[in-house]
């Protein structure tokens, strides 16, 4: 603080500032206690002390209560108006509302069809659908190699061709030309057998000379052994000749008589047996060709360009008709509450554009013993592009009552979990009325349960910026 020195006292030049007071009285206070405080010093003292508290006062003056004469005066607050805000109002009505139960549920097919390759072991030369085409039943799905199978179908057809010329030719009889060949043939036979008689006579009887000149001396033993031995072989060769002579004669016999009864039928069997070989190749080259079983939606593809068939894996699985069902988890406790042949509305979280109406086809009487939950079958509409697995709600309509609704604008939740109205009031002012909801219906309105009856007027636009008691201007009631 600045001072005048003056001798040996200190003089405050100018006011005290604010909180300075107390040290000045104590200073003063410690002076006067002082011997040499007396006199002029003292009179100096107490004018500086003076002039300090005045500017302190001063400055603390606004605070004391006095109004400064610069002041303006503040008008008072009654005499202020807020002007009304503008809204829009609707007016609460009575209409009939659906009591729904809320669920979830999973897309299945209704009738799911494997289909498999009968042949075993051949490689899938061509695919001709793909998932999500639907297809008719017989339709071509897949194409095999069957190189192997048409020769072998070409050999059977030779073989039957064979057999049938068999059968016919029994059955029609011989020619004359070859009866005329074969009795040719036992002309012949029996020339040669004469011939062959007729060598061995000769041959006989030079044996007996030889054996009578052998036992005079007249020829060697080594001599009658060579004519022994050629008569032996003469006896062949008649033996021969009588054979093929028998031979001839029998086969002439058939073809005068014609075939017996058991050739033709040995005959007609070996014709059947090739036929049926036929058969069981064409059997095969059928099996080639996989084709629809019945009508419907592919839902899966498992055939591949080049893969070997096995009759125990799927090529495809076809969803019979394309019919979709949606299958739904229901506490037990709301079993009652559902029946055949109700409505059901369906949503999804992932596409919020999709909404479809079913209806319960079935209620499985089983009771899942941990969720204790069953489940409800809801036939769902045809090309509505939902896929086996997805995940769906539902909201099955249990019931139908009369009940009072308003927009869903009107309604403003609370941080406590309420909800408020505001209700037009004579005065052209609005109520915060508590209310109660009940089910979201469609049209973006809402059900009423407690706090609003029919006819009240409550604001739509506009609700959320005002408070209980505002005054409103009503811009266009709907």
């Amino acid at each position: 603080m600045p001072c005048e020195k003056k001798g040996k006292s200190v003089v405050p030049s100018i006011a005290l500032e604010e909180g300075q007071e107390n040290e000045a009285i104590e200073y003063r206070q410690e002076k006067s206690s002082r011997p040499w405080l007396s006199g002029r010093r003292a009179v100096l003292l107490g004018v500086g002390i003076g002039i300090g508290i005045t500017l302190i006062g001063t400055r603390f003056l606004p605070f004391s209560g006095q109004k400064s004469a610069k002041s303006p005066a503040a008008a008072p607050v009654a005499n202020v108006r807020v002007p009304a805000q503008s809204v829009t109002v609707a007016q609460v009505k009575t209409a009939p509302v659906n009591r729904t139960l809320k669920a979830t549920g999973t897309v299945a097919a209704f009738e799911m069809t494997p289909v498999t390759s009968q042949a075993t072991g051949l490689q899938i030369q061509q695919v001709l659908v793909d998932e999500g085409d639907f297809v008719k039943a017989g339709q071509l799905l897949v194409k095999l190699d069957d190189s192997v199978l048409q020769a072998e179908l070409t050999r059977a057809q030779a073989a039957v061709a064979e057999a049938e010329a068999n059968l016919e030719k029994l059955k029609t009889g011989n020619r004359s030309e070859e009866i005329e060949r074969a009795r040719e043939q036992v002309r012949m036979a029996q020339a040669e057998a004469m011939q062959a008689e007729s060598d061995l006579e000769l041959a006989r009887k030079r044996v007996e000379r030889n054996r009578n000149l052998e036992a005079e001396g007249a020829i060697a033993r080594d001599r009658l052994d060579e004519i022994v031995n050629e008569e032996r072989s003469k006896q062949s060769a008649f033996n021969t000749a009588q054979a093929k002579l028998r031979e001839a004669q029998q086969k002439l016999k058939e073809l005068e008589t014609g075939a017996r009864r058991e050739e033709i039928a040995q005959a007609a069997a070996k014709l059947a047996q090739a036929k049926g070989q036929v058969k069981v190749v064409m059997a095969q080259l059928k099996d080639t060709r996989v084709i629809a079983p019945v009508s419907g939606k592919v839902a899966e593809r498992k055939a591949r360009v080049g893969d070997l068939t096995s009759t125990s894996e799927k090529l495809f699985t076809i969803i019979e008709n394309g019919r979709l069902e949606l299958r739904v988890k229901v506490p037990e406790t709301q079993l009652p509450l559902i029946r055949l042949g109700q409505s059901v509305e369906i949503t999804s979280d992932v596409d919020s554009s999709l909404k479809l109406v079913g209806r319960v086809r079935e209620i499985i009487p089983i009771v899942n013993e941990e969720s204790r939950q069953a489940t409800v079958e809801v036939d769902l509409p045809a090309q509505s592009g939902l896929k086996p697995g997805m995940f769906l709600r539902a909201s099955i309509t249990t019931s139908t009552a009369t009940s009072l609704t308003t927009p869903m604008g009107a309604i403003l939740p609370q941080a406590d979990g309420s909800s408020i109205a505001y209700v037009l009031q004579e005065n052209q002012t609005v109520k915060a009325q508590p209310v109660k909801t009940g089910e979201i219906l469609s049209g973006d309105r809402i059900e009423i349960v407690e706090g609003l009856q029919a006819g009240d007027r409550v604001v739509v636009k506009g609700a959320a910026y005002l408070k209980d008691g505002d005054r409103i201007s009503v811009i266009s009631p709907q």
